[in-house]
């Protein structure tokens, strides 16, 4: 009936406040551009940094040797080692949501990084070339727990933990020795058998900018623990100018020798291990950070 004050008749059994009724699509329109996305997708490359302490301490013998030389009063030399760390790195996480904030995933990517070093050594009328070529490089398979945190606007503070396993880990390393008389030799160890678990652990922090409720772009610093264990075998080949190149396999140590006053390390391959000397067996040492941006697509 029409209320006192010229109320209007309101229809029994329909009570309902009328904000709530204006913002009803809103609230259960699962279809619209604002739904929840349970799957995500992020793509991403960028500057990889690894620490790789063991495989530098392996590879820079020749360039410590000459500082020996020189501080000796041994000739001199220009130029010197230049340190394995830098590299890229790309991949792609598949993502599940369980809350919209928190996510488990899934990812795959790709690292490498390289390094090539020249000093020359002279000494009255007798000169040499060294130089180093070193690269290392794996493919980590990553599990992780993702967090999205709305700063407001289009903004996201992100973050992300795991474990991942390091598949196809390689370590190629070249000394060499050029002469003015055009002869030359080298020294390569290869190393790519793998046993047991090459398990490390990372962590991110990072900010999203939403372009869409689909799509966004983000940058990310990630670190990184991952201090693998030696390979299981090595392959080492001895060239020479004029001659036939040398093939052994056999297990990767690093010695140390006293030259004067000074210790100095170099790589070694050994059929048997070794009884007699100061060797160990080198750390393949991938643990950095890296800097990197991508995009995120959900659906």
């Amino acid at each position: 009936r029409a209320g006192a004050g010229g109320d209007r008749p309101v229809p029994p059994g329909f009570l309902f406040d009328k904000d709530a009724y204006a913002n009803i699509g809103s609230q259960y329109d699962t279809g619209g551009p604002q739904a929840f996305k349970r799957l995500s997708l992020r793509l991403y490359g960028g500057y990889n940094h690894m620490a790789a302490g063991d495989v530098n301490a392996g590879a820079d013998y020749f360039f410590e040797l000459l500082e020996v030389y020189e501080a000796e009063g041994y000739g001199t030399f220009t130029g010197g080692y230049k340190p394995l760390h830098g590299g890229y790195n790309f991949g792609a996480d598949l993502i599940y949501q369980i809350t919209p904030s928190i996510g488990v995933g899934l990812g795959a990517g790709y690292m490498r990084s390289s390094a090539d070093s020249l000093a020359t050594f002279t000494d009255e009328d007798f000169s040499v070339d060294i130089t180093t070529d070193v690269m290392l490089s794996a493919m980590p398979i990553r599990l992780g727990l993702f967090l999205d945190v709305p700063l407001g606007g289009k903004l996201n503070l992100t973050a992300n933990v795991g474990a991942a396993y390091y598949l196809g880990l390689k370590l190629d390393a070249t000394q060499g020795l050029d002469y003015p008389d055009d002869s030359w030799q080298s020294m390569n160890v290869s190393g790519t058998e793998r046993s047991g678990l090459d398990i490390g652990f990372h962590g991110s922090l990072g900010f999203e900018y939403k372009f869409t409720p689909t799509m966004g772009f983000f940058v990310e610093a990630v670190g990184r623990y991952a201090k693998l264990k030696n390979f299981e075998t090595v392959t080492g080949i001895s060239e020479y100018s004029g001659g036939s190149p040398d093939t052994v396999d056999g297990k990767l140590y690093i010695v140390t020798e006293t030259i004067g006053t000074t210790e100095i390390d170099m790589f070694t391959i050994e059929e048997t291990p070794p009884t007699e000397g100061d060797f160990r067996e080198p750390k393949i040492d991938l643990t950095g950070f890296s800097l990197q941006a991508g995009i995120r697509i959900r659906f």
